[in-house]
């Protein structure tokens, strides 16, 4: 049998050498410690943790990259209001189009106007950057063509981009954006440049702030924070809400509820209720419409709210929805804010896509577009009837899957619910059946008027004279 020893090894830094030696106690020499560093390197050891994930199904969750910046083209090509870009590309994605008004020449005044009015230090901003390089990098989506990918794998081009693209971002928030005071925009005097930049941005506006709501067209929103960050004489009080505010009459709030575990294709009978729940139907079961009233605070947000109001007491039940403007961007931005939403549900919300969904089932013919045109509910210009009902299945399509709020579920049950009662069926069917028009309501009370108060008047005329 074999007899075991002990040895014991210090490892201490060589007086003359500086070199790691280890002295063996039981004797034998000096032992050479140089392969210690390749055994202890982080990257080697991440390099076998992510073969670990790759061979363990319990952890398939942790080998999906967290990109936020995501790639629509090639997994959607068939959605072309996902990946259009107008005027200017941000990001490298785009990097290659031709025909936007902002190329990267034409963004070096926004850096210059930066460095000129909000004291940006651009070398110790660059350093900055390039310190964080690997972090930004990991946010984009490895799907990219050549000419993404050049820019991608590119040191020098990476950050060049990341700075051109930032100051852009900033300065063209500082301009358009309706959140703050005005202190930010006070932060830049207006001076010949200044002027001439704003009055070349403004006709561009609109197309600039769709085209910063594509969901390849970005950068990450910490480089951003870290130019703002960087210019000494510039102070705002939230990155966040400057950069929302240009988009304060377009994009819509973020849900309020929960979200809960509710597919939007349903099988359970809420679901088969939903599918049946079209504007003329539940017109059948005594639901009047009404366009909601927005009050002061809520004017110019986006506020997608949808109520239903039911009580047992009375056999009819409203339902309250915000007017939906179909503009020729709406499906531009919807399709993004839904994709959007479908891989970001958990930390953000699906205010978009649930009223989205509420809107398509309870547009399923041209007659339930018309009659919600008629309540002020929906607007629309250029689009027909049967053009509004394809509008919506498009954009619901994209949604297949996503996760619905907990009030987009009550919401269905109390509607389900309702048309369950009796007495709300009967009176339904007996108003449209007798009242199929306001004027027709009109009509008899004209009617009735006109027999009734000459009968009345005779009535008092005869007991005047009989009191005489």
């Amino acid at each position: 049998m074999s007899t075991s020893h002990e040895l014991s090894i210090d490892i201490a830094l060589s007086p003359t050498t500086g070199r790691n030696i280890a002295v063996n106690q039981s004797g034998g020499g000096e032992i050479h410690t140089g392969w210690l560093r390749e055994l202890t390197s982080a990257s080697r050891s991440s390099a076998v943790l992510n073969e670990l994930i790759g061979r363990t199904p319990m952890l398939w969750f942790l080998g999906e990259r967290a990109a936020t910046i995501l790639r629509p083209r090639t997994r959607r090509a068939n959605v072309k209001a996902l990946h259009t870009v107008r005027a200017v590309a941000i990001g490298p994605y785009h990097r290659g189009d031709r025909g936007l008004a902002f190329d990267d020449e034409a963004k070096l005044p926004f850096l210059r106007c930066l460095q000129d009015r909000c004291g940006l230090d651009v070398e110790q901003y660059v350093a900055a950057l390039g310190a964080a390089r690997g972090s930004f990098r990991d946010e984009f989506a490895d799907d990219a063509d050549s000419v993404a990918a050049d820019w991608l794998l590119d040191e020098e081009k990476f950050v060049k981009m990341l700075l051109l693209d930032s100051s852009f971002v900033l300065v063209f928030s500082i301009m358009f954006s309706k959140a703050g005071s005005g202190e930010e925009r006070a932060a830049v005097p207006v001076t010949r440049e200044h002027f001439i930049l704003y009055t070349a941005v403004s006709q561009y506006a609109d197309e600039i702030m769709l085209d910063l709501l594509v969901l390849e067209n970005q950068i990450p929103f910490a480089v951003v924070k870290l130019l703002a960050a960087s210019c000494c004489v510039l102070k705002l009080r939230s990155v966040e809400e400057l950069v929302l505010g240009c988009f304060d009459g377009i994009c819509p709030r973020r849900a309020r509820g929960k979200v809960i575990d509710l597919p939007l294709q349903q099988t359970s009978s809420t679901g088969r209720a939903c599918r049946r729940t079209s504007t003329a139907e539940l017109q059948l079961s005594a639901v009047w419409f009404r366009k909601a009233k927005l009050d002061a605070r809520e004017r110019h947000g986006g506020d997608l709210d949808m109520q239903f109001w039911s009580t047992a007491a009375s056999p009819v039940a409203v339902m309250t929805i915000p007017s939906f403007h179909i503009l020729a961007y709406t499906a531009a931005l919807l399709h993004n804010m839904v994709a959007f939403e479908k891989h970001f549900q958990r930390a953000h919300g699906v205010c978009v896509t649930a009223h989205v969904a509420r809107m398509e089932g309870l547009i399923r013919c041209p007659q339930d577009a018309a009659l919600l045109r008629r309540r002020w509910a929906l607007g629309s210009v250029k689009y027909t009837d049967e053009e509004v009902v394809d509008f919506f299945r498009g954009i619901v399509a994209e949604a297949a899957g996503v996760r619905m709020p907990q009030e987009y579920g009550e919401m269905l049950s109390a509607v389900a619910r309702h048309r369950r009662r009796r007495s709300s069926r009967w009176y339904g069917d007996f108003i449209l059946h007798f009242f199929p028009s306001p004027w027709v309501a009109v009509s008899l009370a004209v009617v009735a008027a006109l027999i009734i108060v000459p009968a009345m008047l005779q009535t008092a005329y005869a007991i005047l004279s009989y009191q005489k």
